[in-house]
């Protein structure tokens, strides 16, 4: 049975070549989403995975709806194709595994027909600020000039305060559990997800950080017939602030002997750690 890899990329091409070296197996498949804002696409190439390259492309916003419709466009591609996946992984082009191919898929096998996530810790204010609230001007955050950011972060801080002031909520999506939008996943959940596609689009639009709300929403409920489970070597990924600190050659003994299957975030400015990784997982077929 055959993996997907759907990849979200939006810089790091050269990281991004290593990670389709490594991924290059007759076990898989490769899906790789550039975001809208790339001008000059880079030219990869496999030899025995296939690899689809997505012509239709989603311009993506921190923490808006349009990182959860860039990752449809990658559910809807593979489900495309007339090959059945006993896994899709939703990783992005930072991400880097730490175990050989023959690894992951033996791991999987041992949660066949589980979803695999990886639960973040999160509260009932965290889930009411981000659901329950109208997030407006998320799209300039990072983008534009700095005046146009500044003016577009003190617009969102002022909306959100009235909306408290005058107690005005959106009806939140009933959802408890907050998960890592880096997920592991069986087709036959990713066929439910798309088929809620309308339903998501709708209720998570005006969210902040939807992603990490809408597959537990979907696949948590105990009516959805899945079974869910919190799995922590799915992914090392460790935060300074709120962005995924730059793995460092520093870095290599812990991960290596760690039972994590994949860590993020790796960098061109550490290509040598990248190459060390390389020389470790990646096994010729």
């Amino acid at each position: 049975m055959k993996h997907a890899y759907l990849i979200i990329a939006h810089n790091e091409f050269e990281v991004l070549s290593k990670l389709i070296t490594v991924l290059d197996d007759p076990r898989n498949d490769i899906y790789l989403h550039f975001d809208k804002k790339v001008e000059n696409c880079p030219l990869l190439q496999t030899q025995h995975a296939k690899l689809q390259v997505l012509e239709e492309r989603q311009d993506i916003r921190w923490g808006s709806v349009s990182q959860i419709e860039a990752e449809y466009l990658l559910f809807e591609a593979a489900l495309a194709d007339a090959v059945s996946y006993e896994r899709l992984h939703l990783i992005s082009g930072t991400h880097f595994p730490l175990k050989t191919q023959d690894d992951i898929h033996a791991f999987f096998q041992q949660h066949q027909g589980k979803e695999v996530l990886n639960f973040l810790y999160t509260n009932s204010y965290e889930i009411d600020m981000k659901l329950a609230r109208y997030h407006f001007f998320l799209n300039y955050f990072q983008y534009g000039k700095p005046w146009i950011r500044r003016i577009a972060n003190l617009c969102w801080h002022v909306i959100l305060k009235l909306q408290y002031i005058f107690s005005i909520r959106r009806q939140a999506p009933d959802v408890h559990i907050k998960a890592n939008n880096w997920v592991s996943l069986t087709e036959q959940a990713v066929r439910y997800i798309v088929s809620r596609k309308k339903d998501v689009l709708r209720k998570f639009r005006w969210s902040l950080c939807g992603d990490e709300f809408f597959v537990p929403y979907l696949l948590a409920d105990e009516k959805s017939g899945f079974t869910v489970v919190n799995e922590g070597k799915l992914l090392f990924n460790e935060f300074e602030g709120s962005n995924p600190r730059v793995l460092t050659m520093d870095d290599y003994t812990f991960l290596i002997d760690s039972d994590y299957l994949f860590a993020r975030k790796v960098s061109q400015s550490g290509m040598s750690l990248v190459d060390k990784l390389v020389e470790t997982v990646k096994k010729d077929v």
